[in-house]
C-alpha cells in the first residue's frame, strides 16, 4: 500500500469499498485531494503511533540482512544484481528496500545512500 503511494498515487481505496465510497474517493482525488480508506488511514496511524513508542525511526536496529541490502544500494548495485549476488529473489530484495526506507522514514535511493555513509555501514572511497 505505502509503495503505491510512495509511487506517487493520489489515494487508496480497499477493493470492498462500497460504491458510495468509492465515487466519493474517485471524486476527491479528481478534484487534487488525497484520499485514504479509513481502514488503511486507521492502520497507518496506528503504525505510525507504533513506530514513535518503539522508537523505531532513523536510529531503528537493521537486521543483519538489511544492512546487507543497504551496503550494496549504497555501492551502486542494482535490486537485480543483489538478487543475484545473495541469491534471492528480485521480489524479496525489493522487499527489503521498502522496509528499509518505511522503518528509516527515508523516500529516495540517494537519502539511503547518505544514510548508509553516515552509520558506517558503508566507507567513502579515499580522495572523495
Amino acid at each position: 500500500m505505502l509503495q503505491c503511494l510512495d509511487a506517487g498515487a493520489s489515494g487508496y481505496i480497499l477493493k470492498d469499498a462500497p460504491a458510495p465510497r468509492l465515487i466519493g474517493a474517485v471524486r476527491d482525488v479528481n478534484a487534487g485531494r488525497k484520499y485514504l480508506s479509513p481502514q488503511v488511514l486507521g492502520k497507518l496511524v496506528d503504525d505510525f503511533r507504533s513506530r514513535s513508542t518503539t522508537g523505531m525511526a532513523r536510529g531503528s536496529t537493521l537486521t543483519p540482512r538489511e544492512r546487507e541490502v543497504i551496503k550494496m544500494l549504497a555501492e551502486g548495485n542494482s535490486v537485480r544484481q543483489i538478487a543475484s549476488i545473495l541469491g534471492l529473489s528480485v521480489k524479496t530484495v525489493e522487499a527489503h528496500k521498502f522496509n528499509l526506507m518505511r522503518k528509516l522514514n527515508i523516500h529516495n535511493k540517494a537519502q539511503l545512500v547518505t544514510y548508509a555513509i553516515q552509520k558506517k555501514i558503508v566507507k567513502m572511497p579515499a580522495g572523495a
